[in-house]
């Protein structure tokens, strides 16, 4: 069994963030993973916008990117420590390779 990535306790807050997301948006004419990727879209604007003028707001929109993406995993049942790790070692992988390449 692979470490955890994230703990239980953040674990808890992402989905009880996507739940109340998920009810917040429940009534809107679109499914919630439409408006989770719209969200995702602004959010990729403002990081770019902010960063591009030098506002260290930047950052914390980037979190919230974060969270965005959490709760597109979780809208299609899929376990973040897992998807996480899998991720992780296809970055690393993927890293060697290329470093590997430039030598």
């Amino acid at each position: 069994m692979k470490p955890a990535v994230l703990t239980e306790h953040a674990q808890k807050r992402i989905q009880a963030i996507h739940r109340l997301s998920k009810q917040y948006n429940e009534n809107a004419d679109r499914s919630h993973e439409d408006k989770l990727l719209e969200l995702m879209r602004k959010h990729m604007d403002e990081i770019e916008e902010l960063a591009r003028k030098g506002d260290q707001h930047f950052l914390t929109e980037t979190g919230d990117l974060a969270v965005l993406c959490f709760e597109l995993l979780l809208e299609h049942e899929k376990g973040l420590d897992e998807t996480l790790s899998h991720c992780f070692e296809r970055y690393e992988n993927k890293l060697y390779g290329l470093l590997k390449g430039q030598a």
